[in-house]
């Protein structure tokens, strides 16, 4: 292969380039702007369409994170060209963001559109990478076919109305991700990178709790503190604690998996992961300013718990078997107090017992790593 033909992930020593960095900044950006629309509640209250809203406007913006993420991860080479459509996927992103408040509502087709295009040039990319290798890259064009189907299938969606319009929308980001996950296995041709993929996902990961406590604290200047403010508030803070531990605990461990080759379950449960720190996050924060009434409250507690500990454990689920069993008993163990939690006399009393849940799974998730190693699972460090 000639030399100006390599891709980065062809080097010795693969890491985050600057330009994704600045990538994953702007779409956690983007994120936080889709998602404050759960930041205003009515009386304590979050409205159905609200709810509804956020995994709507989400699922679209993480999709496009994800493919441009692979891609990079496979074939990026750092050149111009690559830089300039990266900086207008940003851009169009941004865009993007700007309908999804209103998506519900009068400005659908401006989001379908803009979200068709920037399909259309990841689809590009990867024809244009198919085009320089055909013999050696057949899976860059099944990808790009994937893609550019799905874009197609949700852009008719521009043509319709009425609850039509949001169902041919997502099925086409459905058809999408299933003929992804079925081209997984032919994508063994061009292997991701490990370490350069779990090095991008643990800084989105990062940056996004970092936004998130962020978030919190700049509600506290609102806060009239009492004790019961005041227990809410350091029970917060330690549950964003607890989620560093749990999440990063295990993670190098990612980076040797003999079993990740395609990524796609490692960024699709990310997915769920992610929503389920925006959920939490935005109950933290309304717990301590006290803005929340208990039926909201239990949504976004069980809501966010649940899609965090599936976001979490998928990957080691199917990464590591002999933690199977430990996964299981953790995260049955931790969301039932998350659910008897939501039995307290108030939120701040449910909070201090969901927070308490998450360290009491720090300890347990220990012990699971000590009896159950997974030295067998792993590809030698120099590999």
């Amino acid at each position: 292969m000639p030399a100006t033909d390599r891709t980065l992930s062809q080097a010795d020593n693969r890491r985050a380039t600057w330009l994704e960095l600045f990538f994953d900044l702007v779409f956690v950006a983007v994120i936080s702007a889709v998602s404050n629309d759960l930041a205003h509640t009515v009386h304590g209250h979050l409205t159905v369409e609200q709810l509804l809203r956020f995994p709507l406007v989400f699922i679209p913006v993480w999709w496009i994170w994800m493919t441009h993420t692979l891609y990079a991860n496979r074939f990026d080479q750092d050149d111009r060209t690559h830089r300039i459509i990266a900086l207008l996927i940003m851009a169009l992103v941004v865009l993007l963001s700007t309908y999804s408040e209103r998506s519900l509502s009068g400005e659908f087709d401006a989001y379908v559109m803009t979200y068709v295009v920037i399909r259309l040039i990841l689809a590009g990319m990867y024809f244009a990478v198919y085009n320089k290798q055909k013999h050696e890259l057949r899976c860059a064009r099944k990808l790009a076919q994937s893609i550019t189907c799905g874009a197609l299938v949700s852009g008719f969606a521009f043509f319709l109305d009425g609850p039509i319009q949001y169902i041919v929308f997502y099925l086409g980001i459905v058809i999408d991700i299933c003929w992804q996950g079925y081209l997984r296995h032919n994508a063994c041709q061009h292997p991701v990178h490990r370490s350069h993929l779990v090095e991008r996902i643990g800084l989105m990961i990062i940056i996004l709790l970092g936004e998130s406590v962020i978030s919190i604290v700049g509600s506290l200047s609102q806060v009239d503190w009492t004790p019961l403010r005041v227990g809410a508030a350091v029970s917060g803070f330690a549950m964003a604690w607890g989620f560093w531990w749990i999440y990063y605990d295990a993670f190098p461990l990612l980076e040797r998996a003999s079993r990740l080759s395609s990524g796609n379950l490692l960024t699709l449960s990310h997915l769920l992961l992610c929503m389920g720190l925006l959920l939490l996050s935005e109950m933290i924060k309304y717990t301590i300013v006290d803005d929340m009434n208990r039926t909201t409250f239990n949504r976004l507690a069980i809501c966010g718990m649940v899609a965090f500990y599936i976001g979490k454990q998928l990957p080691y689920w199917q990464l590591f078997p002999p933690w199977r069993p430990g996964i299981i008993l953790n995260s049955t163990v931790c969301l039932a107090i998350t659910v008897g939690s939501t039995f307290l006399p108030n939120i701040q009393y449910s909070l201090m017992g969901i927070s308490a849940g998450s360290l009491i799974y720090v300890v347990m998730s220990f012990r699971m790593f000590r009896r159950h190693p997974v030295t067998d699972y792993l590809v030698p460090r120099n590999q």
